[in-house]
């Protein structure tokens, strides 16, 4: 049955969203629909207002259409049901036919949602990287059991997890992509010098949140290794604690550097807006997850800047580095092995540049926002059809 919205045009998608702090799963949200008149048009976004951050505001900000929605946590039933009801009210005052969750916890209200209003449903499958299915986050778990028409997996790994925990659900390949930022070099040098860094010295950087199994501890030990055996080689570390995960994580770190010798050689930043500038004056970006990343918006992003990188090999990492002459992919949980790449590209200006040019190109023919939106509206008007 068609619906239609009564004050005027269709809202065909309901994505529904939980947190207002930013990690990748709300920055990609960003980035469809900064990059998407189609996508806003045909869009409404629910916002469950968990956290402190200000993403519902910058996707207003941006044309997108934000409704705000009283928390529910899923241990507060009542709380839910009025939240379950909500969203109904909207799916049927929009005209809405697909309700889309951005991660877990949305895709569990949204799936129960969709099947309330008799819509279909689809989730945006962020983080599920394990096998068994116990070997992930138990919220991971609740969401991937829940109501679904249609799994998008961020990486061919993760889709081969999800096909085997729901063989009856339809999942297809969803990459994610990030904007092409250009950094002028004038920039790029001031960001250096911001970092106390000289032109003849080389720049190393870790970004991302910081937790436990990103590996920003692996970069550090890795980095006193370096420091040892070359001189001219700085550190940063760019990124803070998100969603109020890990917060002693960041002492952690400083802790270690000054026990390793290196506090001052590595700057640690804490959250940045301006990570595409400070990419932009690394010579090196490395990645450094302890766990194989169902995706790597990190690696995506550096390659985007020209930037080699030295990524965790396993799950998304290994696809976007597909290889040698795109980028340097290392065991996890490895420091020698992370220094010995470090200090060869150290060695090597000729390839860096090479690898730079060439992730750069790898970047604009398959991860950018563009096809990124592109294939989701596609993935999504063919739910619809069905």
């Amino acid at each position: 049955m068609t619906r239609h919205h009564p004050g005027g045009a269709r809202r065909d998608f309901l994505f529904i969203q939980s947190t207002t702090e930013i990690g990748g799963a709300e920055s990609t949200l960003l980035n469809l629909f900064a990059a998407s008149e189609e996508l806003r048009r045909r869009s409404v976004i629910a916002n469950l207002g968990f956290g402190s951050g200000n993403l519902p505001e910058r996707l207003r900000a941006g044309g997108s259409l934000v409704v705000d929605l009283p928390r529910a946590r899923l241990r507060e039933p009542v709380k839910v049901a009025e939240t379950l009801l909500a969203l109904r009210r909207i799916i049927r005052e929009q005209g809405v036919s697909v309700v889309v969750g951005n991660g877990a916890h949305p895709q569990v209200v949204g799936g129960l949602a969709a099947r309330l209003a008799g819509v279909r449903s689809a989730f945006l499958v962020n983080m599920i990287h394990a096998y068994p299915l116990w070997k992930n986050h138990p919220l991971d778990a609740l969401a991937i059991r829940g109501p679904c028409d249609l799994m998008l997996a961020i990486s061919r790994a993760s889709m081969a997890t999800l096909t085997k925990l729901r063989p009856g659900v339809e999942c297809h390949l969803f990459y994610w992509g990030t904007p092409i930022v250009e950094v002028p070099p004038e920039q790029a040098r001031q960001a250096r010098a911001e970092l106390g860094v000289r032109e003849d010295q080389t720049l190393l950087g870790s970004f991302g949140r910081l937790q436990h199994w990103k590996g920003q501890d692996v970069f550090v030990a890795a980095a006193a290794q370096v420091a040892r055996d070359r001189p001219k080689s700085r550190f940063v570390v760019v990124g803070g604690s998100v969603f109020g995960l890990e917060p002693e994580f960041f002492e952690l770190l400083k802790s270690d550097a000054a026990r390793l010798g290196i506090a001052d050689r590595i700057t640690f930043t804490g959250f940045r807006s301006d990570v595409h500038r400070l990419m932009a004056a690394c010579d090196i970006v490395c990645h450094t997850s302890r766990v194989p990343e169902p995706f790597g918006l990190v690696i995506v992003e550096a390659m985007a800047q020209g930037r080699p990188v030295v990524a965790t090999e396993g799950g998304g990492p290994s696809e976007i580095v597909g290889s040698d002459d795109e980028g340097v992919l290392v065991p996890p949980d490895d420091p020698e092995k992370l220094a010995a790449a470090m200090m060869n590209l150290i060695d090597a200006p000729e390839r860096r540049r090479r690898l730079g040019e060439r992730g750069r190109a790898v970047v604009l023919s398959k991860f950018t926002i563009e096809t990124m939106a592109t294939t989701l509206i596609g993935h999504l008007d063919e739910l619809m059809r069905r």
